[in-house]
């Protein structure tokens, strides 16, 4: 997929093309973002982007999994047996809600939605880059509150889909659709709140 990119000069070059990849792709969507513009965004030609890239699939999936990579940085922390768990639990949806509602973050959810519409089979590669490495981070976060007893065991995929239907769901859909503001940080605290207060009520320790 990737070629030629063993010197600095080439690396340089490499790091150059994904993130005027990136920046196009976000700004103008998949199929609104030509080879030649991604060329010319670049400061390259088109013949060095096909020297580092196969074709313009391979370069919007490495460039989504780039942008990914630098989103998901931050994940739920690894729980300990005397962490405060409803403290860390509130931490760890605050650094989804962060993550979710960064401007990139909703330029990809638009740009997932106009692949999948298409059937693009695209669509399955940037999910599984984005969308379900949180899935995965939520769900290890799940077992470890399990095994220290802050939560019950259960099925761990089950308790992901609560939480983020508690603390995205309709709400979410419509900042997408462009019909409801971001939530302030005093509204974001608000849902937090409300979201660990409902889990808890199906998967604590005495419910």
């Amino acid at each position: 997929m990737q070629m030629n990119v063993g010197r600095p000069k080439d690396l340089e070059k490499h790091k150059q093309i994904l993130l005027a990849a990136r920046n196009l792709f976000l700004k103008q969507g998949y199929h609104g973002s030509s080879m030649n513009q991604i060329a010319q965004e670049a400061g390259v030609t088109k013949l060095t982007i096909y020297n580092h890239f196969q074709d313009k699939a391979s370069l919007f999936t490495c460039a989504i999994e780039l942008t990914c990579e630098s989103l998901m940085a931050t994940r739920p922390f690894e729980l300990q047996a005397d962490s405060n768990f409803v403290e860390a639990f509130a931490q760890a949806c605050q650094i989804a809600l962060n993550i979710v509602y960064l401007p990139e973050a909703v330029k990809l959810e638009h740009l997932l939605i106009e692949l999948a519409a298409e059937q693009n089979p695209l669509a399955l590669q940037f999910y599984n880059a984005s969308h379900q490495k949180m899935c995965d981070g939520w769900e290890d976060f799940f077992q470890q509150a399990a095994t220290l007893g802050f939560i019950q065991a259960a099925d761990v995929e089950q308790q992901r889909l609560l939480l983020l239907s508690l603390l995205l769901g309709l709400r979410h859909l419509e900042i997408l659709l462009g019909v409801r503001a971001i939530p302030t940080p005093q509204q974001q605290q608000e849902i937090i709140q409300q979201s660990i207060e409902i889990f808890m009520l199906k998967y604590g320790p005495n419910a």
